[in-house]
């Protein structure tokens, strides 16, 4: 029987060694999938499955559900591999920079400014980009090291694209557009809103509902899945993880009917 991978909500990191599904596809080769449609896959036919910064962008409700898809996707004892924005680290940061910031320390302060966009702008935002992106934009970028080893290399990309701008321009200006209940609606609509977020507990919690055992965190290019870190989706080519603020998560499919021989923890 091959080997069988599947990356779900792929975006453009995708692998040929893996079958690459999102709900718009961006590249050639992208099969077309909505994950609350159900997975158009018959049971048991996964070796790993892999989905990253995809679930955060469901309905809560919804979730659990999407998960026993996967397991029932996947072969007994096949991989899932959860890939989210991680709300511990993000909170402890938010902390840590709310207590340096109060304590005077500036440089805190616009810190503390980032981690509250982390933690509140991508789930409350009425406009594309939402005040993440109009801080993003301004300059000087205050703590531009710092934001910059959280948002990772496709950040970098929009920082380095709006540098470009701002040199043929200096006077350009990213202004916070309008919005009304109809443009808010539809854009609310959109899949860019973060709809959770989640710490190890749980979506641990969620893994184990959903059947799955030998759940864990793992590092950016540690996995169960044979050869992960070859295929470069949490890290680029030179082993630079794609999206330093998340939580990697695996958990094991187990046979259904089985549940009572797994505790769910590994």
């Amino acid at each position: 029987m091959p080997f069988k991978l599947a990356n779900i909500g792929c975006g453009t990191t995708i692998h040929p060694a893996w079958e690459n599904y999102d709900l718009l596809p961006l590249s050639p080769g992208v099969s077309r999938i909505n994950l609350l449609r159900g997975l158009p896959f018959a049971d048991a036919v996964y070796d790993g499955i892999y989905c990253s910064h995809v679930l955060e962008h469901l309905p809560r409700q919804r979730v659990i559900g999407v998960l026993r898809e996967f397991r029932r996707a996947l072969r007994p004892d096949g991989i899932l591999r959860v890939v989210v924005p991680d709300l511990e680290v993000i909170a402890e940061l938010y902390l840590r920079e709310l207590r340096a910031a109060l304590d005077g320390d500036q440089s805190a302060a616009d810190r503390h400014e980032w981690m509250c966009m982390e933690l509140l702008d991508q789930m409350t935002r009425s406009f594309s980009g939402g005040f993440m992106g109009r801080l993003l934009s301004s300059r000087p970028l205050n703590s531009r090291g710092f934001v910059e080893g959280r948002i990772g290399q496709e950040g970098r990309v929009w920082l380095e694209s709006v540098d470009r701008s701002m040199a043929l321009d200096p006077n350009l200006v990213y202004d916070v557009p309008d919005t009304t209940e109809k443009t808010e609606t539809k854009f609310r609509s959109s899949g860019e809103l973060h709809r959770w977020m989640y710490d190890r507990l749980s979506l641990g919690r969620l893994l184990r509902e959903a059947g799955f055992a030998r759940i864990k965190v793992c590092g950016p290019v540690e996995s169960a899945i044979h050869g992960f870190a070859d295929f470069d989706l949490d890290t680029d080519e030179k082993g630079v993880v794609r999206k330093p603020d998340s939580l990697f998560m695996e958990a094991t499919a187990i046979a259904a009917g089985d549940e009572s021989n797994h505790s769910g923890r590994e």
